[in-house]
């Protein structure tokens, strides 16, 4: 087993993949690769899907392995079918971080099906957020990798959220409110990171007031 990756290259990643991106606007891929476009994300952007193609004048990467260089997140936006294979692929090319925002695991009874990937993740030294999650916005990276309405505004508060309706929910409420936020994690099912890991990184978190 290795060792486990700092939490901060969760909220400041120096590259960031999205397996699951797609061309096709309707797709939560697509989605997701849109918000970290337009929230100024200043790190790299590695789109990833077999089909290949552009998001957003974006290559999308065949697969994880085309990718120069070692992104410190990816968020994994495919069928629960498929999500143990990535995190192996994700495992193999230096990842540090998932964001798996595919549902289909323990929430509805599969529980053995988490562990492999908690187990597979833990064989690289990665730590897991998710599954079953909308995903993260972290300002002090001005990255927006949800599926959410987007338009948050930085600021100091950070929301936890176990529950992704209720979190997107919160997104629109404080941008209507102008509140602005240092940090919305979506926790869902916490198959790894869970509440006390983020609450000791906001801790210390200069943003975060």
């Amino acid at each position: 087993m290795s060792e486990k990756a700092e939490i901060k290259y969760l909220f400041e990643p120096r590259g960031i993949a999205v397996i699951g991106a797609s061309e096709n606007p309707g797709k939560i891929g697509y989605r997701i690769v849109e918000n970290i476009v337009s929230s100024g994300y200043k790190g790299e952007i590695y789109p990833v899907n077999p089909k290949g193609g552009e998001a957003l004048g974006i290559r999308i990467h065949r697969d994880l392995s085309e990718v120069e260089g070692h992104p410190d997140i990816a968020v994994i936006a495919i069928p629960a079918r498929f999500v143990l294979d990535a995190v192996k692929e994700c495992g193999k090319n230096g990842v540090k971080h998932l964001v798996i925002v595919t549902s289909g695991f323990s929430e509805i009874g599969k529980r053995a099906e988490e562990r492999a990937l908690v187990e597979a993740a833990c064989r690289y030294g990665m730590r897991i957020l998710g599954p079953n999650i909308f995903g993260i916005y972290s300002a002090k990276a001005s990255l927006d990798a949800t599926f959410g309405p987007g338009g948050i505004l930085p600021g100091h508060v950070a929301i936890i959220t176990q529950s992704g309706a209720l979190g997107i929910a919160m997104i629109g409420k404080t941008a209507a409110e102008s509140l602005g936020l240092s940090a919305v994690v979506s926790v869902g099912n916490k198959s790894d990171i869970d509440e006390s890991d983020l609450l000791e990184y906001l801790a210390d978190d200069p943003n975060t007031t």
